[in-house]
């Protein structure tokens, strides 16, 4: 399955969120729009969800990529970018009598690379977060897509699309998304952080269309 499709079964979560949202609404008996009201503050999370669902996507979609084309990166007859050298020099640094008895398993394999990317995922990749726009850059710098949110704002017409526009609108979903899974997202007051139904299929939809235009970046022929 490619990373495009995997992407793609992962952000419907997002829809099935938000129709729960609706019914259940509609079955309360309290309407399509408006406030919830303190008997039914219950049904916020589902929209919250979607958002923490819509970028939890995009980062599975950026693991996959890499996880992939970093392979591919490596074993190209060309010079290897600058950052991905540097964290491949990182996976086993031989500096002492047990960093080389850490290291020799990779060295004494018939397919050298293939065992040194495996422990770069392992240490590195598999514990790293791709939803900041700062990470997503990182993430794509490994495969020599440097400026990548340039790359996709010339992709993006429209109003709000160039680079810093759209860096500034993930980071805000960013925000938000790390606000509802660590600290509830709570008003300063304590109280619940209001949030509609449509800001979450707004981070859905942008969510989308970055991922769009990411693909098309790394894999020019597809039909996405």
């Amino acid at each position: 399955m490619t990373a495009l499709a995997n992407f793609e079964i992962n952000i419907k979560a997002c829809d099935q969120l938000l129709a729960m949202y609706s019914e259940l609404r509609r079955s309360r008996g309290i309407g399509s729009r408006g406030s919830l009201g303190q008997k039914n503050q219950d049904l916020i999370w589902l929209p919250r969800s979607a958002v923490v669902a819509a970028i939890s996507a995009l980062d599975s979609y950026v693991h996959d990529v890499i996880y992939e084309q970093v392979p591919i990166v490596l074993t190209s007859s060309t010079e290897i970018p600058a950052s991905l050298a540097t964290a491949m020099a990182a996976v086993i640094p031989i500096k002492k009598p047990e960093d080389f008895q850490a290291a020799r398993t990779v060295l004494a394999s018939h397919n050298t690379l293939h065992e040194l990317f495996g422990a770069f995922r392992r240490t590195k990749l598999e514990f790293a977060s791709y939803q900041a726009p700062d990470k997503v850059i990182a993430a794509y710098s490994l495969i020599g897509k440097a400026d990548v949110f340039d790359k996709v704002s010339d992709l993006w017409q429209g109003h709000d699309s160039s680079p810093e526009d759209i860096k500034d609108t993930l980071a805000k979903y960013v925000i938000r998304r790390n606000k509802i899974a660590h600290e509830a997202d709570l008003e300063h007051s304590g109280t619940p952080r209001p949030m509609q139904s449509t800001y979450a299929a707004g981070c859905k939809t942008f969510v989308e269309n970055l991922v769009i235009r990411l693909d098309k970046i790394v894999y020019p022929g597809s039909p996405s």
